[in-house]
């Protein structure tokens, strides 16, 4: 099977009341090395300064990177997790949805989360013709046989 992922965007949100270094920390051990991470100043709702720490990753090597770096540290549960999870996680145009907590993350693992403090990783899906059902197959079979031990 094909690799399935033509883009992969991160992003993960530093709160005034976090170290910027260990949330960047976290976003770095997911990411391949040569990926730039674009940093971006916000004001919250009350004023409180928010940073957005976000990347785009649009070539073949450092997509695989990113993935074979996202399976190896989810682990086979959450990987199996991942598999039964993924469809729900899919929108109209063929973006695969994903959190991690980002707290483990910066401890080098990562676990699916729906709330919190999190890293928000969208995997665009290449799938032809590109519709939710084809992508949803297409995720379903990649996840079980690319998994954490591929």
């Amino acid at each position: 099977m094909e690799f399935p992922f033509s883009s992969a965007t991160l992003s993960t949100f530093v709160h005034a009341t976090e170290d910027e270094s260990k949330v960047l920390e976290a976003l770095k051990n997911i990411l391949p090395e040569e990926v730039k991470i674009e940093r971006r100043k916000l004001r919250g709702h009350h004023g409180n300064p928010i940073i957005v720490l976000s990347t785009v990753i649009g070539r073949r090597k450092p997509l695989r990177e990113l993935w074979d770096t996202i399976a190896a540290k989810l682990g086979a549960e959450e990987f199996k997790k991942l598999g039964q999870i993924a469809t729900e996680r899919l929108d109209d145009e063929c973006n695969l949805y994903l959190r991690f907590d980002k707290q483990l993350a910066y401890a080098g693992k990562l676990a699916l989360t729906d709330t919190g403090d999190v890293i928000h990783v969208k995997l665009k899906v290449a799938a032809y013709p590109a519709k939710r059902e084809v992508a949803a197959r297409v995720v379903r079979e990649f996840v079980t046989r690319w998994g954490p031990t591929k």
